[in-house]
């Protein structure tokens, strides 16, 4: 027992070490677990209001008749309520063609060029070296 504890006291940062990234890998992985429930709980709910919503759709088709009070409105607040007008009934508008400048891609390209012909070293100090040159100075000065 006198070697152990003699092992210790000479390896104590070792030891302590190890038990640190034992305790970062047991906190890691409750975190992953912790994770990958409330990804697979919140998967679940995607599916069953899809599930819900693509079966109460075809049901209601199935059953369309004016005298029914149960929409789906009333059943959760999350159901969108389909519009009054059909959009085949509605007239169909022409694309109207706007004239644009030119694109993302470009743009960025313009902007990196100008970025890399800006002078590396201007005269003047900048803000941040002025702020930590302030700091550095002695209280008096």
């Amino acid at each position: 027992m006198n070697d152990f504890n003699s092992w210790s006291d000479v390896n104590w940062y070792a030891v302590g070490s190890l038990l640190a990234q034992f305790a970062f890998l047991f906190a890691g992985l409750w975190f992953a677990r912790n994770f990958l429930r409330t990804i697979r709980a919140f998967q679940e709910q995607v599916g069953t209001l899809l599930k819900l919503s693509i079966t109460a759709g075809t049901s209601d088709r199935l059953s369309a008749s004016a005298n029914t009070k149960h929409s789906f409105a009333e059943a959760s607040p999350y159901w969108l309520a389909p519009s009054e007008t059909p959009a085949e009934t509605q007239p169909a508008r022409e694309p109207q063609f706007t004239e644009s400048g030119p694109g993302a891609l470009v743009s960025a390209w313009r902007g990196l060029v100008h970025w890399l012909n800006a002078p590396m070293h201007t005269s003047q100090v900048s803000p941040w070296h002025r702020l930590m040159h302030w700091l550095q100075a002695p209280a008096g000065s």
